[in-house]
């Protein structure tokens, strides 16, 4: 291939590792957008960069041995950046339409391969198998395992809602990164958040273990936890109608948290890019209800009861500060 289009077709490789080590975040995706901008050539090669991917994706039901490899290759959870040169090489042997059964056997990133994902503004509600449902809400990413043994879900990104359905032979199961989570009854939500995650009950009980087996709770309803890879810890009590409520509204419910989660919550629901500096903002708490389908109302219910200054850019970028008066 001439020179200038290997080299294009090696930046989009990387434009693909970027989005995926930066969780696809809306400033990437806004930065990647200018990049395919700069020629007809930029273009074509993200094109066939997510041409390949899109064809991962719609062999999801082949796609079990590959899940098996990525799940052994990720494990030893080498660094970034020895893992970069083999990615790149697959992204760009993808690119050029090598058969997608090499690809598939390679160290994609595990999300692309997953089995039910939401867009920033997609909720999803879905009926399994053994007649459970589950519910992910804006930018979430969830694998299904079912066998003779258990039913398990593994939360890959964002957050999910579970209904389990009764089945006496077979535990139900929601892991992710820090744990293991056994439903003990019905209905709780489970959310990845930075390195923890926040399982809160709204319906009977639920057996939490830490990621390392060390330490295990029984979480009743109305309470929330965190889970870490070597704690389980109770934080504090939940009101399970509202937080039904709030899944049934598309809302965001929130009681003296801190500004800072908040809008990474708001921002995993919207597709441009939120700016804004955390050490600034620090100390700053919200209590409030916030409409997760309308996050431009979101943002601006927030600044009308603390001290903020939202400028919008273009509907892809707003930039929050605290106003001036404040920091006097």
């Amino acid at each position: 291939m001439p020179a200038a289009r290997q080299t294009i077709d090696e930046q989009a490789a990387e434009w693909m590792l970027r989005l995926h080590e930066e969780g696809f975040s809306d400033a990437a995706r806004l930065e990647f957008e200018h990049w395919k901008q700069q020629s007809p050539q930029h273009a074509a090669a993200a094109l066939r960069m997510q041409d390949a991917i899109s064809r991962l994706q719609s062999l999801r039901e082949q796609s079990a041995p590959a899940k098996a490899a990525l799940n052994a290759a990720f494990s030893g959870r080498k660094p970034v950046t020895q893992r970069k040169p083999l990615l790149r090489a697959l992204l760009i042997a993808g690119c050029l339409a090598l058969p997608v059964t090499l690809t598939l056997k390679s160290h994609y990133p595990e999300r692309w391969l997953a089995d039910i994902s939401t867009g920033p503004n997609d909720w999803k509600t879905l009926h399994l198998a053994d007649n459970s449902t589950i519910t992910l809400s804006g930018t979430s990413a969830v694998n299904v395992h079912f066998n003779s043994a258990e039913r398990r879900i593994e939360l890959l990104q964002g957050e999910v809602l579970v209904d389990v359905a009764h089945d006496s032979a077979r535990p139900f199961i929601v892991q992710t990164e820090q744990g293991r989570m056994r439903a003990l009854g019905t209905r709780f939500v489970v959310k990845r958040q930075a390195d923890t995650t926040v399982l809160s009950m709204l319906q009977s009980r639920v057996a939490a273990q830490s990621a390392n087996e060390q330490q295990t709770l029984e979480v009743d309803a109305g309470s929330r936890a965190l889970i870490s890879r070597d704690t389980v810890k109770l934080t504090d009590s939940i009101d399970p109608a509202s937080i039904n409520d709030a899944w049934r509204r598309h809302q965001l419910v929130v009681e003296n948290q801190p500004l800072t989660q908040v809008l990474d919550e708001i921002s995993r629901h919207r597709r441009g890019h939120i700016q804004f500096d955390r050490e600034a903002l620090d100390g700053l708490r919200v209590s409030a209800v916030l409409p997760l389908d309308d996050t431009d109302r979101a943002l601006q219910l927030i600044a009308q009861t603390l001290p903020l200054t939202l400028k919008t850019y273009t509907p892809w970028l707003i930039v929050i500060s605290q106003t001036q008066a404040s920091k006097k």
